[in-house]
Order: C-alpha cells, then structure tokens, then sequence
C-alpha cells in the first residue's frame, strides 16, 4: 500500500470518529457530511493510486475501481457495500448548499462504511503490524482464559446453600456463602428455620465460624440459639450447640468445634433470635 492509500485510510479514521462525535451531539447532517468525507477517503484508499478525481462521472468510475479491487480482496457482500456507496453519492449529488442527508434509514449506510474501515485497516497492514495484533490478541485471549479459570475455581471451590425459608430475595440463602459479610441470610419474622451448606466435594469438618445477621439498616434481628449438624452419606456425622451471648450492633462471630469426617452437607438451624428474626451475614467451614 503506497503512501497515499495510508494517509486516506487515516482521513476516514478521523472523519468516522468526528462522524460519532457529531452524531452524540445531535448535530445529524454535519454527521452525514463526515460519513461521506470517510468514504471518499475509503475509495481512494482502494485505488491503484489516487488520482484526485472530484467529478462524479470519475467518481463513479473511482467506485467501480474500488470495489473490483474489494472484491479481489474477497470482501463480504460487495453487493451491500454496492448499495451503501451508491445511496451516499447519490446523497452527495444533490445541491451543494444544502444539508446533506442520507436518507430516512442513513445506518445501513453507517454500517457498510465503518465494515468497510475496519476490512481496509486489517487487510493493509504490515507485516510487522500483523505480528504485533497476533501477539495483542494471544495475550487477551490469556487473560480471558486465566480469569475464566480462575471464576470457575472460585465457583467450583465455593459451597451452595440452601434455605428453609427467606424473608424476600435481596436475603436468599446464597448471601451467607458469598464471601461477603455486608450481605445476610434472613428468616422470615417470628420464625425458626434451618439452611444447609453443601461443599462442594466430601470433606472433613474441623468447625464452623457463624457470622451473626443484625439487618444493616435496621438493626432488628439477629440468632440466638444456634444447632450445627454434619452429614455424611450415611447420615449425622456429629452436631453441635451453641448460642450468642446478646444481641449487637456489631458483627458478633460465633466459633462452634465439631469433628467430621466425609461431610457432604452442614445443616445449621436457628433455633431462637433476637428481636425480629434470625439468619446470618455469612458461614464458613474450617
């Protein structure tokens, strides 16, 4: 690709991106004005070499040229491309003082020419340029790949949940497993109730640390009575009581040994609260 040919696919850079600019703003036929400068830019760029040509018999005859060589370059839908650039030159043709427009429907003639700008960047760049976008590329899709493994570790490694019952969806079951102590299980008001933490594979159980719930913003619930049961496939494996001392403001934590071994399921019953409810802002088995 000779000079001129890049410094025309620079020019249809631009007057795309001012193109969109104008367009954010509101101002619609400076728009169109832009969308047609990119694709006179985009002809020149596909000629053999620019000869400068503003007539539009030459400019027809320019198109014509352009697309031979589009279509030697295998690009898709000539015929679409076809359509597009003959709208716009016919919206080109009209009276010169007056605001260009490209139409009722100008965004298939949008499309085609911004298709057409990113075909042209890609089939004229330089080797070097090639080399450098296959490493930019490799190096994302690693990235895409690493943060997806490391998602569904996290995932694969995280418990599932399962409740009695909810107070309503902003306190499902899940929020006691989330990693997060800001988010909480709640019970329904006035009642007991249970959930179960599933790992994620058999394991064995050393204790289980409760994260007592007091509704952030309310301040009017929390567990009082506690009772953690492990199950293995067989059925109980071991359980435990316990109970926090009173209710407070702040995060109170709740340590609870119980030794098991082969535990697919810990179920954790609320057994009597505080004020309102109970539930828990989060669950962890050690």
């Amino acid at each position: 690709m000779n000079a001129s040919g890049s410094e025309a696919l620079g020019q249809a850079q631009r007057a795309i991106d001012s193109a969109r600019s104008l367009f954010r703003e509101g101002l619609i036929p400076e728009c169109h004005q832009y969308m047609l400068k990119a694709r006179d830019a985009l002809i020149q760029a596909w000629l053999p070499q620019a000869n400068g040509a503003d007539g539009s018999d030459e400019q027809s005859s320019d198109t014509e040229q352009a697309l031979k060589a589009l279509e030697r370059a295998h690009y898709r839908h000539p015929d679409r491309l076809r359509a597009a650039l003959t709208a716009a030159q016919k919206s080109a043709a009209g009276d010169a003082t007056a605001a260009v427009n490209l139409g009722q429907d100008p965004e298939p003639i949008w499309n085609e020419l911004e298709r057409l700008n990113r075909f042209s960047a890609r089939h004229f760049m330089s080797a070097k340029e090639r080399k450098l976008l296959r490493i930019k590329l490799g190096v994302a899709g690693g990235l895409v790949l690493l943060a997806g493994l490391v998602l569904a570790g996290r995932l694969w490694g995280r418990p599932y949940a399962h409740a009695s019952a909810v107070i309503e969806d902003d306190h499902l079951a899940s929020r006691a497993v989330d990693g997060l102590e800001a988010t909480e299980w709640l019970l329904p008001d006035n009642s007991t109730g249970w959930i179960d933490i599933i790992p994620p594979r058999p394991r064995t159980l050393h204790s289980v640390r409760l994260y007592n719930c007091h509704n952030e913003y309310w301040l009017d619930r929390a567990t009082r009575n506690v009772r953690v049961t492990a199950y293995s496939e067989t059925g109980p494996v071991g359980s435990v009581e316990g109970w926090f001392e009173k209710f407070t403001q702040d995060r109170s934590i709740l340590d609870l040994k119980l030794e098991a071994s082969n535990v697919i399921r810990v179920r954790v019953e609320v057994l009597s609260h505080f004020k309102r409810g109970g539930g828990f802002a989060e669950i962890e088995l050690h």
